[in-house]
């Protein structure tokens, strides 16, 4: 019926005009595939079982809204909406619903009980019309962000919970050597270039919440605070590919500079840890929960001052990272967590607020402590300490 290109999300929006029927025909094949919908609600004293009986007199639904996440499927610009119907009809696992899920269960339901009804009342209810929205080559980006936008009046998952689902299926991926693990797989092995899957998403999440606090509510204020913020990012590439990316350059970096070497423990005696240090590597430590969502905090906040535009403009000088073959600076790191251990009441997030000052001084170009180790600690321990006492 007509064609419009969503300028927001880089992806073109085809409105068609179908029947019962044909929607029927792929409806059962594509209401798993995308896993970032809510599980179905219970019909009985609801609005859907209205809704139900209403169909089967033919009554009109809002549109719904699927996606065809496949690259280079079709022309658009020739496209025509039987040939959109067919190619769904064929490539249904390339398909998710976007919107109207609940809606979609429904008229299954309404078909089943219609299929005992006369035969003509069966063909009449076939025949009624049904109106789609279809996103063509939408990216992961502009699924949750679309997702997001057509479903802040219901109760949604939580941002982090939407962020695993969206990004599941980079588990085992490798990324810039370094391969993602889920959590039932037992822990990742940082010494191996193993991350764990849930702390690159906390990360991540950190990075489009602008909070390295982790999420533990789920609200709607939740969502749209995330949404704005997604709302300023550019969406070429996939985001959190690229935001992992980087990680793992600095990674790889604090890896070279301590040629992942273990920490002495007279080294840690002469900083005053008896027992128990935040670990005593730095793939350890830095491949950490708190690590990660401090660095996705502290980027995020100077993205938004203008200090940097990119995710390279981060990575450019480390070569020059100092001290180089020094365990010094990172005794000094364990140090100050230890502290943090010793004084905060909330141990993991106060952890989390001082790794974002620390790499906001290690990574601000205008900071005195720009790619300077032992700086970075002293004066991110220092403005965490501000902050706190």
């Amino acid at each position: 019926m007509s064609k419009v290109f969503d300028n927001r999300i880089s992806s073109s929006n085809i409105y068609v005009e179908t029947t019962f029927r044909e929607y029927l025909g792929f409806a059962k094949k594509i209401i798993s595939n995308n896993d970032l919908q809510r599980k179905r609600v219970k019909t009985s004293k609801t609005v859907y079982s209205l809704l139900k009986t209403d169909l089967k007199r033919g009554c009109i639904m809002p549109p719904l809204v699927l996606a065809v996440m496949k690259n280079g499927a079709f022309d658009v610009d020739k496209l025509t909406g039987t040939e959109l119907i067919n190619y769904i009809m064929g490539h249904s696992d390339e398909v998710l619903i976007l919107d109207g899920l609940q809606r979609t269960y429904t008229l299954i339901d309404a078909a089943a009980e219609m299929e005992n009804e006369e035969q003509e009342e069966y063909e009449a209810f076939l025949n009624y019309k049904l109106r789609l929205e279809v996103y063509l080559e939408i990216n992961k980006f502009g699924v949750l962000y679309r997702m997001l936008t057509l479903n802040t009046g219901q109760t949604p998952m939580s941002p982090r919970h939407q962020l695993e689902m969206l990004y599941g299926d980079m588990l085992n991926a490798d990324v810039e050597g370094i391969k993602l693990i889920p959590d039932v797989a037992g822990s990742a092995d940082a010494s191996k270039n193993e991350f764990q899957f849930k702390n690159a998403i906390e990360g991540f999440h950190s990075y489009l919440n602008r909070n390295e606090l982790p999420i533990d509510r789920n609200e709607l204020l939740e969502n749209l605070k995330m949404l704005e913020n997604m709302a300023n990012e550019k969406i070429e590439k996939d985001l959190f590919e690229d935001f992992l990316s980087c990680y793992i350059k600095i990674f790889i970096a604090l890896r070279n500079i301590t040629e992942d070497k273990t920490i002495l423990p007279e080294m840690l005696a002469d900083v005053g840890i008896e027992n128990s240090p935040f670990g005593t590597t730095v793939y350890k430590v830095f491949s950490s929960s708190q690590a990660l969502t401090g660095f996705g905090a502290a980027i995020a906040r100077m993205k938004d001052r203008g200090i940097i535009n990119t995710f390279d403009d981060i990575t450019k000088d480390l070569d020059s990272l100092k001290p180089q073959n020094d365990m010094i600076w990172f005794a000094n790191l364990l140090e100050k967590l230890n502290n943090i251990k010793l004084s905060a009441k909330k141990i993991g997030n106060a952890q989390r607020m001082f790794f974002q000052y620390f790499f906001r001084e290690l990574l601000n170009g205008d900071s005195d402590s720009y790619m300077d180790l032992s700086a970075a600690v002293e004066n991110g321990y220092n403005k965490y300490y501000s902050q706190v006492s």
